[in-house]
């Protein structure tokens, strides 16, 4: 039978459709999961961006850039630093692994160079504009044609309003994928595209207990405040989740509805 304590984990943790343990991203060592639209659980998902979503931010004329027959974006100016910027969108709290550039290099003097920005919007208060370097830079130089660059640990926490220049205030932010290209001479520099290798994690719980029958040591504590806390659930009374109580059909559709954001017709 299920029980409310079981549905509460599953859903928190997101494994609905990933059958993996609770909490554990799986396929960290290769074979992520490569997502249709959007997949929930706490699989490793790709998300592709080739070079054509990316605009150029210091070009004026258009000239120096040459789409050749491979799709990647060949600069071809040297006389000074090309600069292409992309919006990266994913859900707030996932979790990115790595950041991948792809790359065609065999300009002795040139190199391709990837930043991942968290761009600081002005609230003309507290917060000035500003482009903080989150993960980066990841520098290619290696001048023998197709190659790829991946960012290592740690794990970055993808959110829109977190406090991400160390100033003591929580600012709003976007977040924009940079990739810089220097002056080619002899040779091609290309950009294909990045990679953006990510999954869901639950939320860190709360210091106090939001029901008195699910105490800090309890084994499933941080998903079942997980569920509280983005109104899923509140509980069976004011006082308790009661975690162990049966869970009938009517009580797991509310749960699932809430939690797929179902139903939205058009």
């Amino acid at each position: 039978m299920w029980t409310i304590l079981r549905v509460s984990a599953l859903l928190a943790a997101g494994v609905w459709a990933s059958a993996v343990a609770v909490g554990q991203p799986s396929g960290r060592t290769g074979g992520e999961a490569r997502a249709v639209a959007e997949a929930f659980g706490g699989t490793l998902q790709r998300l592709n961006i080739g070079a054509a979503a990316f605009q150029h931010l210091n070009n004026k004329s258009g000239y120096e850039i040459d789409w050749s027959t491979d799709g990647f974006l060949t600069y071809t100016d040297e006389n000074f630093l090309g600069v292409f910027v992309a919006p990266l969108e994913l859900p707030a709290g996932a979790k990115i692994y790595s950041i991948c550039a792809f790359f065609y290099d065999t300009a002795p003097v040139g190199d391709v160079t990837l930043y991942l920005d968290a761009v600081k919007l002005a609230d003309g208060f507290q917060t000035l504009p500003e482009v903080v370097p989150v993960i980066g830079p990841l520098v290619n130089d290696i001048d023998t044609g197709y190659g790829g660059m991946c960012s290592g640990a740690p794990v970055y926490t993808f959110r829109d309003f977190v406090d991400v220049d160390g100033d003591g205030y929580e600012e709003e932010i976007v977040h924009r994928l940079r990739v810089q290209m220097t002056e080619t001479g002899e040779g091609r520099l290309a950009f294909g595209g990045v990679r953006v290798v990510w999954y869901r994690d639950v939320s860190p719980p709360p210091s106090t207990p939001s029901f008195a029958d699910v105490p800090l040591d309890h084994p499933y504590f941080k998903w079942i405040e997980a569920l509280q806390a983005s109104g899923i659930t509140a509980g069976c009374s004011p006082e308790n989740f009661c975690p162990n109580a049966p869970l009938t059909r009517a009580q797991m559709a509310v749960f699932l509805a809430k939690a797929l954001g179902l139903h939205w017709p058009y």
